[in-house]
């Protein structure tokens, strides 16, 4: 019995946590509300919608810093375009990924919303995610259910939890996921207060 809680354990707090389901379902909100109470323990971005009498008009990226810019929108020229949207490329990988390789340079929490179509232009994004996932920071993540191929291989690496989020699992699993960053944010803390007593 204790071995099967042990490895019960061992999966719910996966070093990777990966978040999927459909498009409004709740993905950001579940990560915004999870990590507000650990700030300090965490780096990385949210995505969310840029929306005008009530339609969705683009996307911003907000990191965790407190930086942010317009990623992509249907006014926008750009040579990276998916179905309605221009993309800016250099906003990702100036606020996303620099978010990123700060938290693997501070070994904090990782948060990176989303590993989606539109992040997939750009290369260093790709790159800096299999190192964050293959990396010794927890990574909290989020995927649209169905993506492409990049993304499945992502879910499937080692130390890797993929977490279905519906309408109907909401409330458990947001706080399956609260648990998740305040498990993480503990370590984190204690290895930063075990690094300072060494300092």
């Amino acid at each position: 019995m204790a071995e099967n809680a042990a490895g019960d354990k061992k999966i719910m707090f996966s070093k990777n946590l990966i978040i999927t389901g459909t498009p409004g379902v709740g993905k950001t909100t579940v990560i915004k509300d999870a990590v507000f109470p650990f700030k300090s323990s965490v780096r990385g971005f949210v995505t969310e919608e840029l929306r005008s009498l009530g339609k969705r008009e683009g996307f911003v990226i907000k990191s965790m810093d407190g930086r942010q810019g317009l990623f992509a929108s249907k006014k926008m020229a750009s040579a990276s375009r998916l179905n309605k949207y221009g993309i800016d490329l250099e906003v990702l990988e100036l606020i996303g990924v620099s978010s990123l390789k700060a938290g693997l340079e501070e070994k904090k929490i990782i948060v990176i919303d989303e590993i989606g179509s539109m992040e997939m232009f750009s290369d260093v994004f790709r790159k800096t995610v299999v190192e964050c996932m293959a990396s010794s920071c927890p990574v909290l993540a989020t995927m649209r259910k169905g993506s492409k191929p990049f993304t499945e291989s992502i879910s499937r690496m080692s130390h890797t939890r993929v977490l279905a989020l519906s309408r109907q699992n909401y409330p458990d699993a947001a706080s399956e996921v609260k648990e998740w960053v305040k498990y993480w944010a503990d370590k984190v803390e204690m290895k930063a207060l075990q690094a300072g007593d060494e300092g």
